[in-house]
């Protein structure tokens, strides 16, 4: 797995961690090491060529505690801290701070919780762990799914233009029927007269309407045919 370990914990205390060793000691050296690291307001790093390829990384977030009263102010910090430790050969530093950020996100309404805001050392192990691995899992995905979603957003975008122009086009489709009907519908109406003169008439338009309805059926023929043979 590209994220051998990682863990969330308060003031220093482990609240949640998943993960496992390598078996040759480097992940928990690791993740010690960068755990002992002191907080700052970026990011911290660590690694060394013993434990190769393996490297950790954290982040915390700094919140002040809340205040006894609404008429007092806390000068009480809590430090979040955000940690994990990856293969490097597996993951790119980008993908691992985008799963640290993600964390930080997915936590936030659990750190409003009395286990999380004054638990000990693996108070929130049991209800978070399960989530914490399974972000770990997919997050060697991160940077692709990315590049797919960015994809699949490019062909929805290319499909919805697609289904607009057969729309438009079944619209127009459906326009020259309605006259090819109404057409018909003045053939048979000019068929019922009898006298000369209108027969004459009658006629006349309904070689006009032989015409218009020629250029109607051809019309259609010019939109539905090209799709047809394109696809042959």
């Amino acid at each position: 797995m590209s994220i051998a370990w990682s863990c969330v914990a308060r003031d220093g205390i482990i609240l949640a961690e998943a993960g496992s060793d390598d078996g040759k000691g480097s992940v928990v050296r690791t993740a010690q090491r960068i755990s002992r690291m002191k907080p700052t307001a970026g990011w911290e790093k660590t690694h060394s060529w013993k434990d190769a390829p393996f490297k950790g990384i954290k982040f915390h977030l700094h919140e002040a505690a809340d205040a006894e009263d609404d008429f007092h102010q806390s000068d009480k910090i809590i430090i979040w801290t955000f940690s994990c430790v990856y293969d490097s050969k597996k993951i790119s530093e980008e993908c691992v701070k985008a799963f640290l950020t993600k964390i930080l996100y997915v936590t936030e309404a659990l750190r409003g919780m009395p286990w999380w805001r004054e638990g000990a050392t693996l108070s929130a192990q049991a209800s978070f762990a399960p989530t914490l691995q399974q972000q770990m899992e997919t997050a060697d995905r991160t940077g692709k799914m990315s590049m797919m979603n960015q994809h699949v957003e490019e062909t929805k975008a290319i499909m919805a233009s697609n289904i607009e122009n057969v729309l438009e086009r079944g619209e127009r489709l459906e326009d020259l029927e309605d006259e090819a009907r109404q057409l018909n519908e003045m053939s048979r109406v000019f068929k019922k007269k009898s006298k000369d003169l209108k027969r004459f008439h009658m006629w006349q338009n309904a070689k006009h309407g032989v015409m218009v309805g020629t250029a109607v059926t051809g019309a259609v023929g010019a939109i539905v045919i090209p799709p047809l043979i394109a696809l042959l």
